[in-house]
């Protein structure tokens, strides 16, 4: 299998790199959302083991959702990492990066897919899943970011950031 890295994409959120964490993290809680649900079948510790249905846009504009059941490794408040264990992907590696900036998070996701198939897998996958993985990528960033910021709002935990509110979403990373 040859697999395929994506360009990482980033996303600036007004708040606490804490509590986006905490609430990126809270599989099971918050089982419902626009992009799916999550819930934890197993647990030690940090590592976790989650089934995710997530709704993914496709070509033409067409919904399907996928179930997933990743081991998941959390590294508080700085990562979370996801390795897909069954699912329609081969190989699903994805990462989540929580950075500190000016009090801020900037979040960055980060993915690497495969399909096996050797050299026509690799080719498959860069001219067809590559691209709905690229913008459900985009999507789900700007659905966190979303949750986040409405969540920090109302929190008596984490201080607000004090970062401008100017805000580039979906910025892509290099």
């Amino acid at each position: 299998m040859i697999p395929i890295r994506l360009p990482p994409e980033d996303i600036q959120i007004h708040a606490d790199r804490r509590l986006a964490f905490e609430v990126i993290t809270a599989f099971g809680a918050n089982s419902q959302s626009s992009h799916g649900s999550s819930t934890v079948l197993e647990r030690q510790g940090d590592r976790l083991l989650v089934e995710l249905h997530t709704l993914v846009r496709g070509p033409l504009g067409r919904r399907k959702v996928y179930r997933t059941v990743e081991r998941v490794a959390l590294h508080p408040p700085e990562a979370v990492e996801f390795e897909g264990v069954e699912g329609p992907l081969r190989r699903l590696r994805d990462r989540l990066v929580f950075a500190e900036e000016s009090g801020c998070t900037r979040l960055r996701y980060e993915s690497e897919i495969g399909l096996g198939w050797g050299p026509i897998g690799w080719l498959l996958g860069r001219l067809l899943v590559q691209p709905i993985m690229q913008r459900f990528m985009r999507e789900h960033l700007v659905e966190m970011k979303e949750t986040i910021e409405a969540r920090a709002k109302r929190s008596r935990v984490y201080p607000e950031c004090s970062s401008s509110p100017v805000v580039q979403e979906g910025q892509r990373g290099g």
